[in-house]
């Protein structure tokens, strides 16, 4: 009898004896209403199971062919590829895991697996560009920053993940956010999945202490993100009551107690997770500007306010402020600071990366993590940016010696990382890095679930430069270093935000 069945036999058993008043025992009378047990046995009836890995992939057997990945190297030290195959720099768990999911794609399709790493930042567009001019073909899969990723697509050099019948895009191995968000015209030339941690790396969040929560007698942060009442507001409200200049110093410095610790691309990210976006898609899957309104005047205004209210909040990067100061005359840079910060118990609530977590289990501190808070309780839900600049994808250039090989084995790696990669990658996170609350664990799930992906933010539409010229970097820029001039800013660069948006298109439109 298969396991289904046996489950059903027992389930109606037991129901059985419960009303037959099992033997001589007296009855109990259940607070659960006679539907739920009705529910609980259809639930059973339909189950579904667990799909088998690679299952939906076809047999294939490669004879000990080679895979080669191209992946972004050691020069970038915290945003480097740790994925692929294990490295000398990162956790042993992590490195298990890849060695366990490698021997699992490995053992069903005979591929061996080899990297190479970029050496500088902007090699990999090089290197791409270079195979493709000459007709070389030596990388099977590769993993550009998403910039890079885009620019090479608009080369006409990366197939069309969804035309390739391997690629099952829509399983949850592959992260949904990203194959809706960074789709255009009805293609995705590069996604994410299970296989990327460096997704997971830029995902941008914010940390907590929980013992200046306990020492002041705050609200749990748990709770409100629970309850839906996690608010910009809420978040103002309770870092105004932990600010002190504590250091004996003159003016707030490092060393000082602060509320809410804030770098400045975080006010883009305050404004995705207040419901805002720079971009929408259209019916036609094209991007189109979004990021001006009554209501998203009325965001940035609240943002504006918190990071500028000097009894709340601190801007890390701020080169004319006393932290930054303070902490180079220390000969610390701004990272290496803010880590401090709140390792020591200095800092309520810090922006970060997904990443930055695990450089804090080098303290013994007590920490969570929560999203970005909302605008409004009202608010549908929470929304969390992957910042796309250090962020990696995964991609198939145009010109792979065998595309379906190479599609095969991608699909392979993203379902085998689901349980061992992945699995790893946050058991790092969540028990070797001091985050050991079940609460936490919730958190991480609200995060990962609501992860958003800004068009705008891959393509630098109205300048190359992160800056008041450019679409993601305008709002930065004055949060940051100089008065609210959000109307007068947006006016005075929409029209070649628009230009440079519409010239993508046209890009993308003649690749069909």
């Amino acid at each position: 009898m298969n396991k289904p069945i046996l489950i059903m036999v027992s389930l109606l058993l037991c129901l059985t004896m419960i009303f037959a008043g099992c033997g001589s025992q007296p009855v109990q009378e259940s607070s659960e209403p006679a539907e739920s047990v009705q529910s609980a046995v259809e639930s059973e009836e339909v189950s579904i199971p667990e799909p088998v890995l690679f299952s939906n992939l076809p047999e294939k057997n490669y004879e000990g062919e080679t895979i080669t990945f191209l992946v972004e190297g050691d020069y970038m030290n915290t945003y480097k590829s740790v994925e692929v195959l294990p490295h000398p720099d990162s956790y042993e768990t992590l490195n298990r895991a890849i060695t366990d999911r490698n021997n699992l794609v490995t053992e069903r399709f005979g591929v061996t697996f080899e990297e190479y790493r970029t050496e500088r930042y902007g090699d990999m567009i090089s290197i791409l560009r270079n195979n493709s001019m000459s007709g070389v073909n030596e990388y099977d899969i590769v993993m550009p920053y998403f910039p890079e990723a885009a620019l090479f697509a608009q080369e006409g050099g990366l197939l069309d993940l969804r035309t390739l019948e391997n690629i099952h895009y829509k399983e949850p191995y592959y992260d949904q956010g990203s194959v809706d968000d960074l789709s255009i015209l009805g293609k995705n030339y590069f996604v994410t999945g299970d296989l990327s941690l460096l997704s997971y790396d830029v995902t941008h969040t914010l940390v907590f202490d929980k013992n200046l929560v306990q020492k002041y007698h705050l609200e749990s942060p748990y709770d409100l993100v629970l309850s839906g009442k996690w608010t910009i507001n809420k978040l103002w409200e309770m870092a105004k009551q932990v600010q002190f200049d504590i250091d004996g110093e003159p003016g707030m410095g490092y060393l000082d107690q602060y509320g809410f610790l804030v770098n400045n691309n975080f006010t883009s990210t305050m404004f995705i997770g207040a419901g805002q976006r720079f971009t929408v898609k259209n019916e036609k899957d094209e991007p189109t500007l979004a990021v001006y309104s009554e209501e998203a005047v009325n965001v940035f205004g609240t943002i504006y306010d918190l990071i500028n209210d000097e009894t709340a909040s601190g801007k890390i990067d701020f080169t004319s402020g006393g932290y930054w100061i303070t902490s180079a005359a220390a000969g610390k840079n701004i990272w290496e600071a803010a880590n401090d910060s709140v390792g020591n118990g200095r800092t309520l609530f810090r922006a970060v990366a997904l990443n930055s977590i695990l450089k804090l289990g080098e303290y013994e501190c007590s920490f969570g993590l929560l999203p970005a808070p909302k605008y409004t309780e009202t608010q549908d839900r929470y929304y969390n940016r992957v910042s796309t600049i250090y962020g990696s994808c995964v991609a198939i250039p145009v010109n792979v010696k065998d595309s379906e090989m190479s599609s095969i084995i991608l699909d392979a790696m993203m379902q085998a990382s689901t349980k061992t990669v992945k699995t790893a990658y946050f058991d790092v996170i969540m028990k070797e890095r001091k985050i050991q609350d079940y609460e936490s664990e919730q958190m991480l799930d609200i995060i990962l679930k609501t992860r958003v992906y800004e068009f705008g933010s891959i393509y630098g539409w109205g300048s190359s430069a992160h800056g008041s010229s450019n679409l993601m970097g305008f709002m930065d820029k004055i949060a940051f270093q100089g008065p609210n001039t959000f109307v007068s800013t947006w006016d005075s660069i929409k029209d070649a935000v628009q230009a440079d948006l519409d010239a993508t298109l046209s890009v993308y439109e003649s690749l069909n």
